[in-house]
């Protein structure tokens, strides 16, 4: 079977693009698209390695280098250990994905496609596989339209935040479970992380728990349970809270934690349910 170079690239352009998509959606990692196209263009150029001569254990080496390299230009800057998550996850998929192709290869027509050393290569002209792109970009934003705008709702999302002067956002998670209310006003509670806020903590947050110190003004102490005990933290209510990219904006208190809520998926915890 002849294997063309540029096929090769593309093909495995389109394939890393859609395992890079995958390894978000399980991680829960936010990620712009340019990101992804970046790290899936990574995946494509050094899918030409294995056309290198060289023992299996090469190949095997240059497989977890090629994921590590590809979920870089994907995700980072990030935590050594969230990266090394995605890495992981990312070959998982790709080794999933050859064993796929390896077992319905009988059923495909002789030196229609073939793996590589766990590279998928698909015998296909580049005329035909920029078609298929239209069509399924088509079919996806023609149900994009059909469905309903609440059913497309992401379990992650991007919180603009405001208050005196300073601006930060955050990456939130999603989570119906969170019951968390300011007690004096009923306003909702978003649990945010103590470092990812920075200067933007009014003077005095951290001092609201000391015993016997009274909360400075415009803090206040939301009570909260979980699994692991009982307890208190620190609020405020920021000037402004948006929800990107819609521009919802969320009355709500910020309840600040000084443990990380994530390996760096996300630095902040809200309830959508409460915003509706």
């Amino acid at each position: 079977m002849t294997v063309y170079a540029d096929v090769l690239v593309i093909v495995n352009l389109y394939v890393e693009y859609i395992l890079l998509r995958l390894v978000q959606k399980v991680l829960g990692v936010s990620c712009r698209g340019r990101r992804l196209v970046l790290g899936a263009l990574t995946g494509g150029v050094l899918s030409l390695g294995v056309l290198l001569p060289g023992p299996g254990w090469v190949a095997l080496l240059w497989g977890g280098g090629s994921a590590l390299a590809t979920a870089a230009g994907a995700f980072a800057p990030a935590k050594p250990l969230l990266l090394l998550r995605e890495t992981l996850c990312l070959w998982c998929f790709s080794l999933l994905l050859a064993g796929f192709f390896l077992l319905i290869a009988p059923l495909a027509p002789p030196g229609m496609f073939a793996v590589l050393g766990g590279t998928v290569y698909i015998d296909v002209s580049l005329p035909v596989l920029f078609g298929l792109t239209l069509l399924a970009y088509g079919t996806l934003s023609l149900s994009i339209r059909l469905l309903p705008r609440e059913h497309l709702a992401l379990h992650n999302a991007r919180l603009r935040i405001e208050h005196q002067g300073q601006c930060v956002t955050l990456d939130a998670k999603a989570d119906t479970g969170s019951s968390l209310r300011e007690p004096f006003s009923g306003l909702p509670v978003i649990l945010c992380q103590r470092d990812a806020l920075g200067a933007l903590c009014p003077a005095g947050l951290e001092d609201a728990l000391a015993p016997g110190a009274a909360p400075a003004p415009g803090v206040r102490l939301v009570p909260f349970s979980s699994v692991g005990g009982k307890g208190v933290l620190p609020a405020f209510r920021p000037d402004r809270v948006c929800l990107e990219p819609t521009g919802q904006q969320l009355a709500c208190f910020l309840a600040v934690s000084t443990r990380p809520l994530s390996a760096g998926q996300f630095q902040a915890v809200y309830n959508p349910d409460q915003f509706t």
